[in-house]
């Protein structure tokens, strides 16, 4: 049994974690063709690796605060910095690039902001583990309730294989904890 360390904060887990090969397009996929947040998805692996499995209660305060969030501030910051891929007005490119670096570091500020009160609504409503044993388990029962939330399982191509290959990223293929919800 492997005892687990003082937790990093979410945020830095989840830069670390996005940073490693494969990870990031595994979650714009399942963003982009599924319409599950990326922040979401690895809030649910976090919490396998440092709380006892979420409840619904819990994960629907979750997916509340995460959507509330996206769609207030962190969506409009996106699609900002994205306009100016194609503006529909002649802009001077210095002024543009300026503009665009603004708005992604309070893209990425938000992101933040988000991650954190992620994090707190976790510290405060449940149990941290001292092992991380069954943290593979915990993490897919997490995102099988998160999945529940969504409409994710009625898009085209949505398969658990998707899923599993997400909790592979994050978890040796050698540990087995049983199958996706179970």
């Amino acid at each position: 049994i492997t005892a687990l360390t003082a937790p990093q904060t979410f945020w830095d887990w989840s830069v670390d974690f996005y940073a490693r090969q494969g990870v990031e397009p595994a979650l714009l996929a399942l963003q982009d063709r599924h319409g599950l947040s990326v922040n979401m998805l690895l809030w649910c692996l976090w919490c396998g690796e440092h709380f006892e499995t979420p409840g619904d209660l819990i994960i629907k305060k979750a997916v509340d605060i995460a959507h509330w969030w996206s769609a207030a501030v962190t969506t409009p910051l996106r699609e900002a910095r994205r306009a100016f891929k194609a503006p529909p007005v002649r802009i001077a490119p210095e002024a543009a690039s300026a503009l665009t670096e603004q708005i992604a570091k309070s893209e990425l500020a938000a992101e933040k902001i988000e991650l954190e009160a992620l994090e707190r609504l976790a510290a405060e409503n449940l149990v941290a583990v001292t092992s991380a044993a069954g943290a593979k388990g915990r993490a897919r029962k997490a995102l099988a309730g998160y999945i529940r939330h969504t409409e994710a399982v009625k898009t085209a191509g949505f398969s658990v294989s998707l899923i599993e290959n997400l909790i592979g990223l994050r978890f040796p293929s050698s540990e087995s904890d049983g199958d996706f919800g179970g």
